[in-house]
């Protein structure tokens, strides 16, 4: 019996980048995804003990990855650990150290700046230890984060009610949308940087800067070139400048295997040039992110997660492109302001990035960077709460009450937000603990059997459509317009980095509509085609 011969183990934190790597990476390397962190601080608790030292936890649904990670790394020859090359890539390396008893002064940390074979065997050639450094500055970033946010949700919870908080970067950017930069221009330098590219795909593609983020992702973790060539056409697109790789692949000749939102903002990076950005007191994304970059504020990482949060607290709400501070949103500044206008100010911000490029470079303490302005922090908290009383408790959320009437005891239902989302519960509660689904209705009609649709809201802001007397559901909108073939409603299928596809949704009919997939159907079509062609031309000229 063959004796089985024993791999060399990388493991990187996405799916898409090791499917990549596996490609050129040799019969010699196995290549394992662990899906990002693998520990985390608990999200119900604020896992900072008072000497500031944290409490992981394994994160929940990994319990099962994490076992089959630890039976590879016990049968792999030697483990290299390639993470994203910036302060959270090391700190999730020490990380996976930690866990699976890995030496972190062995060389087995690899950088990664473009994902092509050149540049894989370079990164084998400089392996490293793991540098404590970096992984320490990530950490004192996010425990100042995490101790913040706790804190002043703490003491909004008392001021508000349960369940309001809001983070550094996330109450900043609430109060920059609330009182909007006075005009200025701002021009883009040649130096092509997460931030830049955000905001010139947003004002030349009108790309969010949420999917910016993702396509970046995309062309920088590997394309498809077929035949098994898989490549990055960018280098890691969230720290430091943005370039070509060293492939440098021209943006006609690989049009035909690119989307096209990857060809359009891969286009833009390969031809780029300076940009002037006007900021006309607006609150739309181009004005706000403008306005970060003139006050040097490092945001790039964070901007579509904080706008997407404050949407989902409704802390803010998107009218024409433009954002609009709710009742909410303006309770919570009024009651951050006085107390908290130094924490959450741009220049508080700037100096704890500043201190964590410090720790970076080794020339400060991450212990005393967390202790020195956590200590500055609890004499804001302290007043905070003190102008609250000593006896002040949790609020709970004001009730809504609904026209819908408990059909076990008559009472009249109660419209609550839980974490599996909106839904109605009795007000009878404890004696009666009824409760049912909360159902918005729409002027809409299902297409199976006529009813009203109605519209339910469920956890991580999904929202599912379905009908109040058959058992008609779906995940896609309904939309204003009807089919012009049998009268049903018309509905949008999304799709992650495509426009949407509307259809009739009765069963029996096939009408699609204002179909604004035909060209890019017909695109991919030719595509596959020319790819075809190309192949059976390489095979017959063998």
């Amino acid at each position: 019996m063959a004796r089985k011969i024993l791999k060399s183990l990388v493991l990187v934190e996405s799916a898409t980048k090791a499917r990549t790597l596996k490609k050129f990476v040799g019969q010699s390397y196995s290549v394992q995804s662990t899906d990002g962190f693998l520990k985390d601080l608990p999200k119900s608790r604020i896992g900072v003990d008072d000497d500031y030292q944290p409490d992981y936890i394994t994160v929940r649904g990994k319990g099962k990855l994490l076992a089959e990670l630890k039976r590879e790394t016990l049968n792999a020859r030697k483990i290299f650990i390639a993470t994203n090359p910036d302060i959270q890539g090391e700190f999730l390396a020490r990380q996976y150290c930690e866990i699976f008893g890995l030496n972190p002064n062995s060389h087995c940390r690899i950088l990664l700046n473009e994902l092509t074979k050149e540049n894989f065997k370079a990164a084998m050639a400089a392996a490293r230890p793991i540098d404590d450094n970096l992984a320490d500055a990530f950490q004192a970033k996010q425990l100042i984060d995490k101790y913040v946010s706790h804190k002043v949700g703490e003491y909004l919870e008392r001021k508000i009610w349960r369940g309001v908080k809001v983070g550094r970067f996330r109450a900043m950017l609430l109060k920059l949308i609330a009182e909007p930069p006075a005009q200025k221009n701002l021009t883009v330098d040649k130096t092509f940087t997460a931030a830049a590219l955000q905001k010139i795909a947003f004002e030349e593609l009108n790309f969010s800067t949420a999917r910016t983020r993702f396509i970046a992702d995309q062309l920088y973790e590997g394309i498809n070139f077929g035949s098994g060539d898989y490549a990055g056409l960018i280098t890691y697109p969230h720290d430091g400048e943005i370039f070509l790789t060293s492939e440098r692949r021209e943006p006609e000749a690989v049009k035909e295997f690119l989307t096209d939102y990857q060809f359009k903002l891969y286009r833009l990076i390969y031809s780029h040039k300076k940009k002037t950005f006007k900021l006309d007191g607006t609150t739309n994304d181009a004005a706000l992110m403008a306005a970060f970059e003139a006050a040097k504020v490092d945001w790039a990482d964070f901007y579509s997660v904080g706008i997407a949060s404050l949407i989902k607290r409704k802390y803010i709400a998107a009218e024409d492109s433009t954002y609009k501070v709710t009742a909410l949103g303006q309770r919570v500044l009024d009651a951050l302001a006085g107390f908290f206008d130094n924490v959450f100010s741009a220049d508080s911000y700037n100096e704890v990035n500043a201190q964590v490029k410090q720790i970076a470079a080794g020339n400060a303490q991450k212990i005393s960077v967390i202790e020195n302005y956590c200590a500055r922090f609890n004499k804001s908290f302290a007043e905070a709460m003190a102008s609250l009383g000593e006896d002040a408790e949790p609020q709970d959320e004001p009730v809504v009450e609904s026209e819908e009437v408990c059909e076990k005891c008559g009472r009249k239902m109660l419209i609550r937000h839980g974490r599996y989302g909106t839904f109605l519960a009795c007000s009878g509660y404890p004696e009666c603990k009824n409760t049912r689904p909360f159902l918005e209705f729409l002027d809409k009609k299902c297409p199976k059997c006529g009813g009203r649709l109605a519209k339910r809201s469920l956890s991580r802001n999904r929202i599912l459509y379905c009908c109040e007397t058959c058992d008609f559901m779906t995940w896609d909108e309904p939309q204003a317009m009807t089919c012009k073939v049998c009268g049903a409603t018309m509905f949008a299928h999304k799709f992650r980095d495509r426009v949407p596809m509307f259809y009739c949704g009765n069963e029996n009919c096939s009408t699609r509509e204002n179909h604004p997939m035909n060209k890019i159907l017909a695109d991919i079509k030719r595509r596959a085609e020319v790819r075809k062609n190309r192949k059976a031309a390489k095979e017959s000229a063998k």
